[in-house]
């Protein structure tokens, strides 16, 4: 790294996701390092290889590019590496939205989408009818399991 060295990667890695989810004080919204989801993070990329480059790259890059990070810095990052930033910020949406405080908080149910979410209307008679006709017109197309041996 360069004369900024001693930034630390772990609070870099807050401020990072401090400016890709900031906190509303106001509604009493943490903001995403605030929430501790950098462990969340950093335990995806224990088992994603792709991750856990795009992190280190990440950090390396935000160590040597300034002494604070800032939403400008965050988007010279974006920028600059588009593909590990993606990576980043899927983890970081994970990390924050599944958790069900927070999902409460920003007016999502902390309840799984469905089956309570919401009803799933069922496809009508004539829908399914229509839907399959192609396959039962055209038959049986698998090997009998028996090999033909009665």
């Amino acid at each position: 790294m360069s004369e900024h060295s001693h930034i630390n990667p772990q609070s870099s890695l807050d401020a990072i996701l401090d400016v890709l989810i900031p906190a509303n004080h106001g509604r009493g919204i943490p903001a995403a390092g605030e929430l501790g989801v950098a462990a969340f993070v950093t335990e995806a990329a224990a088992c994603n290889p792709a991750l856990k480059s795009a992190l280190v790259t990440l950090l390396t890059r935000a160590g040597n590019m300034a002494d604070g990070i800032s939403p400008c810095t965050v988007r010279q990052l974006e920028t600059a590496m588009p593909e590990e930033f993606r990576l980043l910020l899927t983890e970081t949406y994970k990390g924050y939205y599944s958790r069900p405080d927070m999902r409460a908080k920003v007016g999502v149910g902390s309840h799984p989408v469905h089956p309570a979410g919401y009803e799933v209307a069922s496809e009508s008679p004539a829908l399914l009818s229509e839907l399959t006709a192609p396959v039962r017109a055209r038959g049986p197309v698998f090997r009998d399991p028996t090999g033909d041996q009665k």
